[in-house]
């Protein structure tokens, strides 16, 4: 398995759309795109995304030609002549759509990569949106500009703009000294059998190498060195983005400090190859989705290509 077999799984990092930025500011453009009978809505509703789902079962995203509140709608870019936005649904609404509102997570096995890119992106400017309705200055409400990539507060005295976050969160292989093992962990709330790299948000002025290092000894005790860094994906779940490093470990013996972790261990490769997926029946262990950058990471180190 080649480093690009390995890329082309992960999810969410299509680029399908001209996100298109200066057209962002062009109200004559916008409202164009909106009465053109041409643009494309992508809605969400609570954090999820609805899906028509077939008698045979199969899942079809439902992907609205029109809005009752176009205003209301976070532009994500153009395809072809085709403007895609991103639009937040009320609860009245969510009753009168015929579909079923599903995780995108657990539809990603029924999305194209363009699509789920797309998707992503509407549910990252969404959910901000709605965690920044007041200004986190003075506490006024806050109204959109920008095709909704800006907020700006409506007191006078304070006009405080704001603009989307991504919050950086690490996730990193670690190696042993011998190569040939890599440390596992996992939470008490996942199924049993489930183990996965480790991960953390990035703290204030912190390099991402160092966040590495920290996380590494906080959750397993163990000291790393040789950081590197490997891939990223975008994780708006609700707000992150997962920077992707493999290390090497300077000792070797597990201590979870922080109690973040039911369990870590040191794995074989051969323990790894053999490992089941999330979801799979059965099994003494399962590793994370193939669409998941955790998976990139420990397969990556597993078939020996990174």
């Amino acid at each position: 398995m080649t480093p690009d077999d390995l890329l082309k799984r992960l999810a969410f990092i299509a680029a399908p759309h001209e996100r298109s930025a200066e057209l962002r500011g062009d109200d004559a453009a916008m409202d164009a795109f909106l009465t053109n009978g041409k643009a494309r809505f992508l809605p969400v509703w609570r954090q999820k995304h609805p899906f028509q789902i077939g008698d045979d079962g199969t899942a079809t995203p439902l992907i609205l030609h029109r809005v009752t509140t176009p205003g209301d709608a976070v532009f994500l870019g153009v395809v072809s002549d085709t403007a895609w936005f991103g639009i937040a649904l009320d609860d009245a609404v969510e009753q009168e759509l015929p579909a079923e509102f599903r995780s995108l997570t657990e539809m990603l096995p029924v999305l194209s990569a363009d699509t789920a890119a797309l998707m992503v992106h509407a549910r990252a400017l969404v959910i901000w949106r709605a965690n920044h309705r007041f200004c986190g200055r003075c506490g006024a409400p806050t109204r959109a500009m920008d095709a909704g990539h800006s907020l700006t507060c409506t007191n006078p005295d304070c006009a405080h703009r704001s603009f989307p976050r991504t919050d950086p969160a690490i996730i990193t292989s670690i190696i042993h000294p011998d190569g040939e093992q890599i440390l596992l962990g996992r939470q008490q709330s996942w199924p049993p059998g489930v183990y996965s790299t480790i991960a953390g948000f990035v703290e204030p002025g912190e390099s991402l190498e160092a966040a590495v290092a920290r996380e590494a000894l906080e959750e397993t005790g163990v000291h790393v060195s040789d950081v590197r860094y490997v891939a990223s994906q975008p994780w708006p779940f609700p707000s992150s983005i997962m920077l992707g490093f493999t290390c090497r470990a300077t000792t070797t013996t597990i201590h979870r400090h922080d109690g973040e972790l039911e369990d870590c261990r040191w794995f074989t490769r051969a323990q790894v190859l053999a490992g089941g997926t999330r979801g799979d029946p059965g099994g003494d262990l399962k590793l994370s989705h193939p669409f998941s950058i955790s998976r990139y990471l420990i397969d990556g180190w597993a078939h020996k290509p990174l």
